[in-house]
């Protein structure tokens, strides 16, 4: 049989902070257009940990808006290409 350990009193109480952090881009197309692209990531962690979770979401955040971007644009070139292509045929 196992040994169980028993404390009683109140449970130390730890500080937790919930961080969120966004990252937005607007592509300008031309013409007056743009096209906007946003992320936003939350999450809690404990208060010494605040400023890498901070950073941590921030880089995830940017990272996911532009690869929106990238994707984005090629579409647009793929499309773009097509078009001319329709027009020289």
């Amino acid at each position: 049989m196992q040994d169980i350990l028993v404390i009683k009193g109140a449970a130390p109480k730890l500080d937790r902070v919930e961080i969120a952090r966004s990252f937005s881009f607007k592509l300008n197309l031309g013409n007056y257009q743009s096209a906007d692209f946003f992320c936003s990531q939350k999450s809690e962690c404990a208060a010494e940990d605040a400023e890498a979770a901070s950073e941590a979401l921030y880089a995830f955040c940017r990272k996911q808006v532009m690869k929106s971007v990238s994707d984005f644009q090629i579409e647009q070139a793929r499309r773009e290409a097509m078009q001319a292509q329709r027009r020289t045929a």
